[in-house]
Formats: C-alpha cells, structure tokens, sequence
C-alpha cells in the first residue's frame, strides 16, 4: 500500500499541525514497514509572496502539485486544505478535521481567507473518509453533515517523549536562563484568538492581583489584539505579563516545568494539545469546561466555567495555594498524558487506510 500525506505549507505557522504531520509520519514508518508512506510539504512560495497572494498561492499551485502523485490512499492532514480533492480521487482520500472552529467563530476575516475556507469545507465534503481528533467534533459534524457514521473516526492525537518531566536543578536553570525568578508561574500556550478566551484569563489575573496574589504570566505562541493590550493596560498587570510569539520545543518544555499552573480558558476546542503536553510534563491544569477539554483531560484537571473569570481566578488560585491538590493534579495529569501516544495514534489511522484501500 503507497500512502501519500498532505501537510501545511511551513508559511502557515501552525505549530500543532507541524506535529501532528511529522509525528504521525515517523510513526507510520516504524510501525508499518511493509507500506509506503510520503509526506508531502509544499516548497516554499516565489520569494515576495505574503498574505491574500500566498493564499492564492496555496489555493490554486498545491492541488496542481499534489495531482502528479499516484497512490493508494490519499491524506489531507488539515481540513482547511480540502481544496486539494480538486486533484484527488475522493474515495481514496482521507481528510482529518481537527475541528470546525470557522463554523461558529467565522471572526472578522473577509474576501479571499473567507472564501478560501469556504471552498475548502465544500471540497472536504468529497472525501469519503474523515478522522476527527475527538468524539466531541465527531458529534458536531454528524449534526452538521448527512454523513454514515462509520466514515467518521476520532482518532486522538498523542504526545512526543520531548515532553515529560524534568528535575528540580534543570527547572531551577530554566528559571535562570528565562529571568522569571521565584514567584509563582501561570502559562498559557495557543494563539489569542477571540475562541481562546485571552479576555477572561486575563480579567481572572488581574482579580489575583488585587488579592495580592504575586505571579508571571507567560503567554507562548500569539500576539495580544488590541483589545486585550487595553485590557492589560487597564488592569494594571503589564508588568507581571510576558509573550513569547514562538518558543523552540526544548523551551517550551522548560516552561511546561516551571509553570506552577497551565490554563487553557477556550471556549472551543477540537483537541487542546497544549494540555496534554503540559500533563505529560507533571503540570497542573485549569482548563474550561467546554467542547473537546473534558474528553481530553478527564479527572486530571480542574474544569471550570469559561464564562467566568471569577471560576477562573478561584481555580488557578486552588492550585497555586493548596499544595496536596496540586500534587494529586500533577500524578493524575502524568498518568492521563500516558494513555495519548502517536503509537496508538499510527496504529488507529493505518487501521483507517487499510479499509480504504479495501
């Protein structure tokens, strides 16, 4: 069996879809030998190509380019590269939608990202196999789509061994080396878009605050809106905020350690990586009760009202204040991340292939 694998083009920046193409890739490798499997990321664009012109790139150059590879299985790893069934035998080709997020938070994008999107959820529609990375948007798209329920397939997704716990002399340089001293360390990673819900963490810090509560919050892989700079502005906690845009993974584990407290306040989520990369690192979680979130962390964090940043303030200060409920989060959180492997992943998805090949 010849799979070929569609990833993003590296322009997109999206961190969780990098891994995800390049762990399930290196797994279905070492678990299935006996088949072919390429992965397929497009060469960078003619240099001068940015924005609307480098997605009128994607749009029309990548299906043209996939076209020229025959196989027996095709997979599209992100949905919002659906456009690519325009070259694509569509009984053949299996697409994962890691959620429909656009559906319900279309923003503020219009013209071209607009219409991008819209023609890629169309061409998706032709694939005759989906894989979700959970049974909470399996759900969604069965109440969205005439679709046989067989042909839609959550598959997890798992977490890399780069992720896991370190000692207390590596976490005490990690400090060091990143200047965050000795106070208490709450971390948020994900880009700030209106569904992550940057507006109500940060009004749930700026209650710590008041209380005296003396903390760094660290946000990993966004740029605050206007809006939420405002905020901070407003609330009198710039000097306790720090935003790195984008971290190398052996930093982002390092500060995976050294948060006393991650918090993923979404208010929808497909999966929630981050989360189980923070469990797999021994970190407390509090995460919003919503969407994918309790699927994922189960018993292993505390799940509160995304609504409410005043839920939100008491759970983070639970955490950082009661250390027996932070160490059972913290063992709970190990022994949960433990079950997510790109092992079982691989194993899952090929089992996806052979029927589709069948």
């Amino acid at each position: 069996m010849r799979v070929v694998l569609f990833a993003d083009s590296p322009r997109e920046n999206w961190p969780s879809m990098d891994r995800y193409a390049r762990s399930l890739f290196g797994v279905l490798q070492q678990i299935a030998p006996e088949h072919e499997f390429r992965l397929l990321v497009p060469p960078d664009p003619p240099i001068g190509l940015r924005g609307r012109l480098f997605l009128l790139w994607r749009m029309v150059w990548y299906p043209l380019w996939a076209r020229g590879f025959a196989a027996n299985v095709y997979h599209i790893l992100d949905h919002s590269y659906g456009h690519l069934l325009w070259g694509l035998d569509g009984d053949r080709t299996v697409v994962t939608i890691h959620d429909v997020a656009p559906l319900f938070f279309p923003g503020h994008s219009l013209g071209l990202s607009r219409l991008a999107w819209r023609v890629s959820w169309k061409e998706v529609q032709k694939a005759r196999w989906w894989i979700t990375d959970s049974e909470f948007t399996r759900r969604e798209l069965l109440d969205l789509v005439r679709k046989t329920p067989d042909t839609i397939v959550p598959i997890p997704l798992g977490v890399e061994s780069i992720f896991r716990s370190l000692s207390e002399e590596q976490i005490d340089e990690w400090r060091v080396k990143l200047g965050l001293g000795v106070e208490k360390v709450i971390l948020h990673v994900g880009h700030c878009q209106p569904r992550k819900n940057l507006e109500k963490l940060l009004t749930a810090l700026a209650s710590l605050s008041r209380r005296g509560v003396a903390f760094h919050f660290v946000q990993v892989g966004g740029i605050f809106t206007p809006a939420q700079r405002r905020l901070l502005a407003s609330s009198g906690i710039e000097h306790r905020v720090r935003q790195m845009s984008r971290v190398p993974e052996e930093t982002l584990v390092g500060l995976y350690n050294i948060a006393d407290v991650f918090v993923l306040p979404s208010l929808y989520e497909g999966f929630g990586l981050p989360v189980l990369e923070a469990m797999a690192c021994g970190t407390p979680v509090v995460v919003a009760n919503v969407a994918s979130l309790p699927e994922v962390v189960g018993d292993a964090g505390l799940l509160v009202d995304p609504h409410s940043s005043e839920a939100m303030a008491e759970g983070i200060l639970r955490v950082l204040t009661d250390p027996s409920l932070a160490d059972r989060l913290r063992e709970r959180g190990l022994q949960r991340a433990r079950d997510f492997t790109w092992e079982r992943t691989a194993c899952e998805t090929l089992a996806v292939y052979q029927k589709v090949a069948q």
